[in-house]
């Protein structure tokens, strides 16, 4: 019997993609919160990231918008390292199609 398909994907893979990669989420999260949504699925892609723990394709899909939102107006000590993360985690999987 073949085992059921897990389609996570460890990332970020440094301590500065982590960084980033917080950044961005906790500041789609706080947009989704300002505009009456729903930020949860923002804060548990959070958590994993703090955990360490892998991402599925729906917390990819989450971490790569919200990175294509973050890097329009990044500092630019976080531009070079952010770009490196989207284009990661594009090449995992995302339905998103923006470019940075």
């Amino acid at each position: 019997m073949t085992p059921p398909h897990d389609d996570s994907v460890r990332l970020p893979s440094s301590t500065a993609e982590a960084w980033v990669a917080h950044v961005a989420l906790l500041d789609a999260y706080e947009r989704a919160v300002d505009a009456g949504e729903d930020g949860s699925r923002h804060g548990e892609a959070l958590e994993q990231i703090e955990a360490g723990c892998a991402l599925d394709r729906a917390g990819r899909v989450l971490l790569c918008e919200a990175l294509v939102e973050y890097l329009a107006d990044a500092p630019l000590r976080d531009r070079a390292v952010g770009r490196t993360l989207l284009r990661r985690t594009r090449e995992h999987g995302t339905s998103t199609s923006q470019h940075v």
